[in-house]
């Protein structure tokens, strides 16, 4: 998606009435704004030239911010936010756990080799299948009948291997485990001591994080922020091409994928590190939610009520709390009605029906259990591809993003006295089509994070949840009527925007009093007016009068002269 340059000297002056009403400002400090946003963006810090240059004035700042957005570093950094975000972790044993004969009775599923650099009259650095017990490690073929093959994980070493290992491995072996024998063989410069190395420590690291992979490539492409929810949607990076490689467990003729999933994994290099959207399609991917049947997520939460939970907090930011009763029944019945847990249940047990397709614990492996009809927030469903659209369909997913957003850029969360900021955030948010690096670079660009407010941690009367339930921007769209015409039903209209943005005005603002300026800068001036960022002092998104009257006005106009 576009960046949405044009508007945001206009979002920046506008920003401080919808901010704090008539408070009064303290001066900007760009110097250590940009200390601040260039740790938190790239994790740099800016050099004196740097921060003389960046910090020399308001719009030499938001171009700053701007570049920040548009670093390679900014995927790093949206993958350990969304890590946490998300939370990450799983162990070595899930990828024991991946091998295991008691999943499909089938035995060494996943090929192993194991390398060594041997000595005598024929010393080269071999490698040979880990399980030939009979044999030395790196024996199975005798060095006559051994072929060069390149080494994936130490680019320029030649590895020779038997005829069988090159044919299961690749001729980079990098369809294949890799083992070592002991840590000081590792520490050599053939095979190294990276995690690069040790591919099931990768894969299994690569695994507890694509969920946050997925959302990180959402954002650094450009994408709706709501697509990390998008059922049939996942990423892949090396590693986990790594792990699709295994013929021995894996047989891609056989698994109906798309053609673009093959060319993925077969290409993708094992230390290719950053992560590529993937979509597998809709038409089989009822049990798919994005990053809510990622396997780091459903094997990490690995029962229902877990995962039911963890979603509510960390997307919706909402929490289940209750009262226990001062006697709690030994046998409580049924959680939805019994009294004490009532309160939590009658959500939590319905929310988490949606994920009852997948299984818990290592019933992953089991394949899809039966749909369970059941409900959430209002709308009724039975997967998680049902479940992931009812989310991405509610105002409090926007709201949520843009808490967890602003707690982490500003160090603090939303004050309850900022509640039409927060409001009007969100409506940007939903106005930009979920651009999460707009949402970003308007928040690094308020006032508030301009002035150093971000340092009080402890917000004693912090914002109250998001409300479920409630359509993204807090309204539906008008019907629209047709015929509309500038003269008749826009220009008699325009007189609450021309005071600031009118032809030789001294505010520097775009001008919108000709028919011209409205088509070229129609779509602009409704996105800020639908946010309530114009005209300025807007307590939040119109809904009525006359603010209201134009916005939709103009919307349908263009809808109609495209």
């Amino acid at each position: 998606m576009v960046r949405l340059m044009k508007i945001k000297k206009i979002i920046l002056l506008f920003a401080i009435f919808v901010a704090f009403g008539n408070s009064v400002f303290a001066a900007a400090d760009y110097e250590a704004s940009i200390r601040r946003a260039q740790y938190l963006l790239n994790g740099t810090f800016p050099t004196n030239a740097e921060l003389q240059e960046k910090s020399a004035n308001e719009s030499a700042y938001r171009s700053s911010v701007d570049k920040l957005l548009d670093h390679p570093n900014f995927y790093d950094v949206m993958l350990r936010y969304h890590e946490k975000l998300l939370g990450v972790g799983l162990n070595e044993e899930y990828v024991d756990e991946l091998k295991s004969e008691s999943i499909d009775q089938h035995a060494q599923k996943i090929a192993t080799i194991a390398c060594e650099r041997t000595t005598g009259a024929n010393a080269r650095f071999r490698c040979g299948w880990a399980s030939d017990q009979s044999k030395s490690k790196v024996g199975g073929c005798s060095a006559a009948q051994e072929l060069p093959s390149r080494a994936f994980w130490y680019p320029g070493v030649t590895a020779w291997v038997c005829p069988t290992v090159l044919s299961t491995c690749g001729s980079d072996l990098s369809r294949c485990f890799i083992n070592y024998s002991d840590q000081n063989a590792a520490k050599s410069s053939e095979l190294g001591s990276t995690e690069i190395f040790d591919s099931s420590i990768a894969i299994s690291k690569s695994l507890s994080k694509q969920s946050a992979g997925i959302a990180a490539s959402v954002v650094i492409g450009g994408y709706p922020y709501t697509k990390i929810l998008e059922p049939g949607l996942t990423a892949v990076d090396g590693a986990i091409a790594h792990l699709y490689k295994q013929t021995q467990h894996f047989d891609l003729a056989k698994m109906s994928i798309p053609d673009r999933i093959k060319n993925i994994v077969n290409q993708n290099a094992f230390n290719h590190t950053r992560f590529q959207l993937v979509y597998v399609g809709s038409a089989n991917a009822y049990e798919h939610g994005g990053v809510l049947s990622s396997f780091g997520y459903l094997r990490r939460y690995e029962k229902n009520r877990t995962r039911a939970n963890q979603l509510y907090q960390r997307l919706l930011c909402r929490q289940f709390t209750a009262e226990l009763p001062r006697v709690f029944p030994q046998d409580p019945g049924n959680l939805r009605t019994t009294p004490g847990c009532m309160g939590c249940h009658a959500t939590l047990d319905p929310l988490s029906d949606f994920f009852k397709v997948w299984g818990e614990g290592g019933g992953l492996y089991d394949g899809h259990g039966a749909k369970v009809d059941t409900t959430f927030a209002g709308k009724s469903g039975s997967t998680v591809s049902d479940l992931a659209n009812i989310i991405r369909n509610d105002n409090a997913f926007g709201t949520c993003a843009v808490d967890k957003a602003w707690t982490w850029l500003m160090g603090r969360q939303f004050y309850m006295s900022e509640a039409n900021l927060r409001a009007a955030f969100t409506s940007y948010f939903v106005t930009t089509n979920y651009n999460f690096k707009e949402l970003i670079y308007s928040i690094a660009t308020h006032p508030a994070f301009i002035e150093g407010r971000r340092g009080n941690a402890l917000v004693t009367e912090a914002l109250v949840e998001p409300p479920l339930g409630e359509p993204p921007g807090g309204e539906q769209a008008a019907t629209c009527q047709s015929g509309l015409s500038y003269a008749t039903h826009i220009a008699p209209k325009i007189s609450i925007c021309t005071g600031c943005h009118s032809t030789g005005n001294s505010t520097g603002l775009r001008a919108l009093d000709t028919e011209q300026a409205w088509s070229t800068y129609g779509r602009t001036a409704v996105g800020l007016m639908a946010s309530g960022n114009m005209p300025p002092g807007q307590a939040g998104p119109p809904l009525i009068g006359p603010v209201y009257e134009l916005k939709e006005a103009v919307r349908c106009w263009k809808e109609q002269n495209p």
